[in-house]
């Protein structure tokens, strides 16, 4: 059987890049859309992973091979650093105390633990978790299932990374297209061969009997979300102002967006800094991971 593990719908809320999340949805993708677009390109279970809600995954959760996901948002307390936690097969009361705890990452992973949540650690080698170090991970790797190693969105050199992570600790392989919109929705997947149903791919999941799949990001899949992204914003406007036409936040978001319509040429220079901040980010990491006294603790908790 064979899942995008990391997609994103409307329900992810609005856009975490600063500035602009009174204007931007992380993603406009209908729940119904993503389900049709994930079997079209071959994917036997539907998983639908917001960011802290599960709302879109619920809405399609009555039939067989819709898989109930999350990526959550565990913060740690002392310094305010976020990671992204891909967990999967969760229901409605434990999203409920996943959300309560999630704001002190040490007391969220032990009861993900306790839960037999299958729980990985997204896109670690990415600034969008923030100035993540040896130190967390060390803090996290206990406690994880799986690393995803195959991130759609993000670079090869990042991913690389990953699979370092995951390899060196023995943690599962996990791959998703991390789409906030169309484009990428299953192009990036795990398999588990000798899955059959919905509880046999989390068993064969949990046991790390999955094989990674698919593409990687670049500068140009990085242009063209940009671009949809800012697409999906004009189009929800436009229906807004036609819908709703004595609020002022409609009128708001379509001069904002009109303003704004000279920067659409700006995608690639966007996509470029963009990445070229990643690499960095991700060169850091490397260094912090293996040859400052930081990485000694990761290797001290990878040798116990």
């Amino acid at each position: 059987m064979k899942v995008d593990t990391h997609v994103h719908t409307f329900h992810s809320g609005r856009s975490t890049i600063r500035n602009l999340g009174g204007l931007l949805r992380e993603s406009y993708n209908a729940p119904e859309r993503v389900y049709r677009r994930a079997k079209a390109r071959g994917m036997d279970l539907v998983a639908i992973t917001d960011h802290d809600e599960i709302g879109g995954a619920l809405a399609l959760a009555d039939r067989p091979d819709v898989l109930v996901g999350c990526e959550v948002t565990g913060v740690f307390p002392e310094d305010g650093v976020r990671v992204h936690l891909g967990v999967l097969g969760l229901n409605e009361v434990q999203h409920r105390e996943i959300q309560r705890l999630r704001v002190n990452v040490r007391e969220l992973m032990p009861y993900l633990n306790r839960e037999e949540l299958f729980v990985s650690l997204n896109h670690v080698a990415s600034r969008i978790n923030g100035d993540v170090t040896a130190v967390h991970i060390a803090a996290l790797m206990p406690w994880l299932n799986g690393l995803e190693v195959r991130n759609g969105s993000r670079l090869p050199v990042q991913n690389r990374t990953a699979m370092a992570l995951a390899e060196a600790c023995r943690k599962v392989t996990v791959a998703g297209s991390d789409s906030h919109t169309e484009r990428g929705i299953g192009k990036t997947y795990i398999e588990a061969p000798h899955a059959t149903t919905k509880e046999g791919f989390l068993t064969e999941l949990h046991a790390g009997r999955v094989i990674v799949h698919g593409r990687q990001g670049n500068y140009f899949t990085m242009a063209s979300d940009i671009i949809r992204v800012a697409s999906s914003f004009y189009r929800e406007s436009v229906c807004d102002l036609a819908t709703k036409p004595l609020q002022w936040r409609s009128h708001y978001a379509m001069a904002c967006g009109l303003a704004s319509l000279p920067l659409m040429a700006l995608p690639l220079v966007i996509a470029a800094g963009h990445f070229m901040l990643e690499d960095r980010f991700n060169k850091s990491l490397l260094v912090d991971l293996v040859a400052r006294p930081a990485g000694a603790q990761l290797r001290g908790a990878l040798s116990r």
